[in-house]
């Protein structure tokens, strides 16, 4: 893909207008209110793949506990990991913690430049140029699904834009556009316009201060570009977790720090196979941890997604008959009292399980 470049005149056009829009709409958010480099880095790595609708009661929450990098390299992992508990993507939270531990260890201060900070886990180049761009004033491009929408049709870029030619082009032509007096301001201008008017199915063309620059809302087809990439087939699933009673106590395991899930807790799992049935799988599930335990009934079911997979969870209420809970691929297992389920970090799917196991054990009272 040759390089595209823009018309000067254009360029300044689009940047006046849509600073001039962002000034007076945009979204109040407390990280707005104090860009800070530490709540601008936070906002940012919550910010993906997540609405800020969702992120700011989180952000907030995350901020009163953890208010500097030395508090959040301070805490243990676990705890850093309930604060995040319901935003998914829980890699996020782990890396989040990792570098802030690697930011105390040199200093306590957040690398100024994209390029330092892009050393950092968790830190790709869209999040490193976000916060060189909004904490440090850095002319520094941006370039996530909000941006990429929006260049698409003020531009008409035809294809997919996801391959490695297209998103090189899209980088260019975004440090083409970005306003070298307030180019914070004018990431979070792209990506807000892309939020709230240049959305995917219907965008808000008559409220937009640039579509009298848009290609495409010239050829009045807003939504043709961009054009959708091939997705992989979605694998349907079902998962059983066992929650295990013994003596008025349920077992919950902790996964590996790694992977989907690291380090969170839950009522040991496992996944059907064929045309197994629910008991089949729910005891199959007590056995992976040591136990052997006798399957009661269906306490509550939950669907999720996770990549793309849509997963059916079915939290199978069992007793322990006999046996010793141990690790295999788990690297803790303890015994909790329904009260205590509060205390661990769980995956939002598993948090509802253990809200259904609260109520059960509430009613057996």
């Amino acid at each position: 893909m040759s390089e595209l470049v823009l018309d000067a005149h254009w360029v300044e056009q689009l940047r006046r207008a849509l600073l001039r829009w962002f000034d007076a709409h945009k979204r109040p958010t407390p990280w707005r209110d104090n860009p800070d480099p530490y709540r601008v880095w936070v906002s940012e790595v919550m910010l993906q793949q997540t609405q800020t609708a969702t992120v700011i009661p989180y952000f907030e929450r995350f901020l009163a506990r953890f208010p500097t990098v030395q508090a959040l390299a301070a805490a243990p992992l676990e705890e850093v990991l309930r604060y995040w508990e319901g935003l998914g993507y829980y890699a996020r939270a782990r890396n989040l913690h990792k570098a802030a531990q690697q930011i105390a260890q040199n200093g306590g201060q957040l690398p100024t430049t994209a390029e330092q900070l892009r050393k950092l886990p968790g830190i790709g180049a869209y999040t490193a140029s976000a916060i060189a761009s909004i904490a440090y004033g850095q002319p520094t491009p941006v370039v996530d699904g909000n941006v990429t929408r929006v260049l698409a049709r003020l531009l008409w870029l035809k294809g997919d834009l996801k391959t490695t030619a297209a998103q090189k082009q899209l980088w260019q032509l975004s440090a083409q556009t970005i306003d070298p007096q307030r180019p914070g301001d004018f990431n979070q201008a792209m990506m807000e316009l892309g939020s709230t008017i240049c959305t995917p199915t219907q965008p808000r063309c008559s409220e937009c201060p640039v579509s009298h620059l848009c290609a495409a809302y010239q050829r009045n087809q807003p939504t043709a570009v961009p054009e959708p990439s091939r997705r992989p087939p979605t694998r349907q699933r079902v998962d059983v977790s066992a929650m295990i009673m013994r003596e008025g106590r349920f077992l919950l395991a902790q996964r590996a720090p790694e992977g989907l899930w690291g380090g969170l807790w839950e009522f040991p799992r496992a996944t059907r196979q064929g045309r197994e049935s629910l008991e089949t799988v729910a005891a199959r599930a007590a056995a992976q941890v040591g136990l052997h335990a006798e399957p009661v009934r269906i306490l509550t079911q939950v669907k999720h997604a996770v990549t793309s997979s849509r997963i059916q969870l079915y939290g199978y209420l069992c007793t322990w008959q006999s046996g010793e809970a141990q690790s295999g691929e788990y690297v803790n297992l303890v015994w909790v009292a329904p009260a205590e389920l509060a205390h661990y970090a769980l995956s939002a799917p598993q948090r509802r399980l253990a809200h259904a196991l609260t109520q059960h054990a509430q009613q057996q009272v």
